[in-house]
């Protein structure tokens, strides 16, 4: 039986756009029959509108609104007024012809609203962010599928290196089966060489080894990422950002708070929660003022144009 009305909704974007093909590919619907509408540009009614046409030249079509906030408690930025009793009259009784799928960035849907109640009468799926424990049981299922071995430490590595983005974990596995090719065999040396690492690994790693007063390798992975054309400003900002995040931490611990608060507060895996407690014990709060003082001071110089934000960075490195 064909579905009339679906809605995805979740935190993972990347996740939904899947689903959403998935179902495009499924009713091997074209161009012509596809249509698209961004619910914080337009009104919900103009995608009712079109639902009730007519396909063109075929049984059926697919019309997606993309961002239906309204659905959640949670207020965007671009929040519209939208004529949800179109919606809901729609709902009442959909066109045998449309297949009319609805996408929510939330993290959860309204339940007190009645256009919510009338939605779980058709197909609702959450897409929900993949954990770590997640992207390794999809990433076993993908080995085991063909036939490929690997040792546990190259699969923790591979899963810390992707586990920031669903698409990045995709991709980097679409790679590295095809580096892998006819060998069959996954070890933590392919990984290495495979696997992009993430700038955000590799800056957590400058900010480590800068509180370690070890200088010579913070300047070697910073000019590394400069190398492989990360910009010097985007990478003095996410420094910023773990010097914050040290700092917070260290606040939220002496208030008081576990483990699972901080990965509540700031919705992580449960290993990401454990190194920012981790290092937020060991770091000395005077140090991580100092260096964020010094932080700031630089962004302001290399954003009014006194300091060059290559060699800007790479003094900052060599003074900690």
């Amino acid at each position: 039986m064909k579905e009339r009305v679906i809605l995805f909704y979740g935190e993972d974007s990347f996740y939904v756009k899947l689903k959403v093909n998935q179902v495009i590919k499924k009713y091997n619907s074209d161009e012509y029959n596809t249509t698209y509408y961004d619910l914080d540009e337009v009104d919900v009614k103009e995608a009712v509108n079109d639902a009730l046409t007519i396909p063109f030249m075929s049984e059926q079509k697919i019309v997606i609104c993309n961002n239906a906030r309204f659905l959640g408690t949670e207020k965007g930025r671009k929040a519209l007024p939208h004529d949800e009793d179109a919606l809901a009259r729609y709902l009442e009784q959909p066109s045998d012809a449309t297949v009319l799928i609805i996408t929510a960035p939330l993290s959860k849907l309204d339940e007190r609203k009645a256009l919510v109640k009338r939605l779980r009468k058709f197909t609702v799926s959450e897409c929900k962010l993949k954990t770590a424990q997640d992207l390794a049981a999809w990433a076993r299922r993908q080995f085991g599928q063909l036939g490929i071995t690997f040792d546990e430490d190259a699969l923790s590595l591979f899963i810390k290196r992707v586990e920031h983005s669903t698409e990045f974990a995709y991709l980097e596995m679409r790679k590295l089966l095809l580096y892998v090719g006819d060998d069959k065999y996954i070890d933590k040396s392919i990984i290495e060489r495979v696997i992009t690492k993430n700038v955000e690994d590799n800056v957590y790693d400058i900010t480590t080894a800068l509180l370690q007063h070890n200088q010579s390798k913070a300047l070697a992975v910073y000019k590394d990422l400069v190398l492989h054309s990360e910009d010097p400003l985007r990478i003095l900002n996410i420094i910023v950002t773990k010097y914050r995040e040290m700092l917070h931490v260290r606040t939220l611990l002496e208030q008081g708070k576990s483990q699972g608060d901080i990965q509540a507060y700031y919705n992580v895996s449960s290993g990401r929660a454990y190194y920012m407690v981790q290092n937020a014990k060991v770091v000395e709060l005077a140090q991580i003022k100092e260096h964020l003082k010094h932080l700031e001071r630089l962004d302001y110089h290399i954003k009014t144009g006194r300091v060059d934000k290559k060699v800007g960075l790479e003094l900052f490195i060599l003074s900690t």
